[in-house]
């Protein structure tokens, strides 16, 4: 019986690592295809965004419904079905890399089918007894191997141009889809989630899932503009890479750590602590004098949007017993990287770049307040 439940935990790990790294897919492939696209196809910076950011959209809007589909069939009915989807349109976009009106559905396409798995997941996960440390490993996963795809995706650009990383993308894709589908759930685990009732949609619940997405959107304004700010501080692009690279690699465990302490000490003060030094780490990146500060002011920053990842993955999935807000909340607070880098080219060329740390300090109290409904009980309202 012990057994039995360790095989299982190990192959949700798995399956749940795989559905992770689906998303940091996308953000290997954003700043490669990014600068290739213009080169290659000759298009506009802004088209060019706005083809590395349809995926994002399209995890964002499988919220509308993963819902209804992690009710009705099992993560791993969901990971073939969208798993081949996700290939299909990787690999369709090798073909039709150099038009716009192709590439831009297949990718929003390819979105979606990733947020389904990653809701999938979540919803899994947020079942168990104590989701938080799961949560913690599958985001570190997903982390720890995004500078290896990136990488990869790096190298069959160089060689074969866009053709190449959209490849390289479907060749990925499909290991991870294969990682998923040895996870199976017991029948009870499926009956609980098919006999669960209407989803409650309450205050406490909204403001749980605004929360986590104004948390990652407002965390990651910075990274946008981090080269930029090193650069003025007189690193070369090689110099910054590197320790960047590096801190961010090493902030992985930071995501075990924010799981053990949402089990520990559950998710509330464990949050806030992390807003505040959020807040005060990228207030010191944007204003560095120098790279010492820069490279200080930066470990928390970093550790704190890594820490506080599975924390609001393990609240929201905690909101009810069948997983399902968890499900929706994954690829909402996912959907965060793609609105900041949006929301930091807006506020840095309308304001400056320092005004970036004045935005993610007004998100993060925004965020302290928003702990107070999101503690308080539940009050339907629709």
């Amino acid at each position: 019986m012990v057994g039995s439940l360790y095989l299982s935990n190990m192959r949700l790990l798995l399956a749940g690592a795989a559905a992770y790294s689906m998303s940091t897919l996308f953000s290997a492939m954003k700043p490669v295809l990014l600068t290739r696209i213009v080169e290659q196809n000759g298009w506009s910076d802004a088209l060019a965004g706005l083809t590395v950011a349809m995926p994002f959209v399209g995890i964002a809007a499988s919220a509308l419904f993963v819902a209804m589909l992690t009710k009705r069939w099992a993560l791993r009915t969901l990971g073939l079905a969208f798993g081949v989807v996700l290939i299909t349109a990787e690999i369709a976009s090798v073909v039709v890399f150099d038009t716009v009106a192709l590439l831009l559905p297949l990718q929003l396409i390819g979105g979606v089918s990733v947020g389904v798995l990653m809701g999938a997941a979540s919803g899994v996960i947020a079942r168990r007894e104590t989701p938080g440390p799961l949560f913690g490993a599958v985001d570190m996963a997903g982390v720890l191997v995004m500078s290896s795809m990136i990488a990869l995706i790096g190298a069959a650009v160089q060689r074969a141009g866009l053709a190449g990383g959209y490849g390289a993308a479907a060749l990925i894709a499909m290991v991870l889809v294969a990682l998923m589908l040895p996870y199976r759930e017991h029948a009870t685990q499926q009956e609980h989630a098919k006999a669960s009732t209407p989803l409650d949609i309450n205050t406490r619940a909204i403001a749980v899932i605004v929360m986590a997405m104004l948390f990652v959107t407002c965390s990651g304004l910075g990274f946008t503009y981090m080269f930029t700010v090193a650069q003025s501080l007189g690193m070369t692009y090689a110099e910054a890479g590197r320790g960047i690279g590096v801190l961010l690699l090493v902030s992985a465990g930071a995501c075990l750590v924010g799981g053990w302490a949402s089990a520990r000490f559950g998710p509330y003060r464990p949050l806030a602590f992390a807003y505040i030094v959020c807040a005060v780490g990228w207030y010191g990146v944007v204003h560095a004098s120098n790279p010492t500060v820069f490279y200080a002011s930066l470990v928390p920053a970093v550790f704190a949007l890594q820490f506080n990842f599975p924390v609001l993955l393990d609240l929201a999935g905690s909101l009810d017993s069948e997983g399902r807000w968890g499900a929706i909340n994954a690829p909402l607070q996912t959907s965060g990287f793609a609105w900041a880098a949006i929301a930091a080219g807006f506020i840095a060329g309308t304001f400056g770049v320092q005004a970036l740390a004045t935005a993610t300090g007004i998100g993060m109290a925004v965020c302290l307040l928003l702990l107070l409904p999101a503690r308080g009980r539940a009050r339907i309202i629709s």
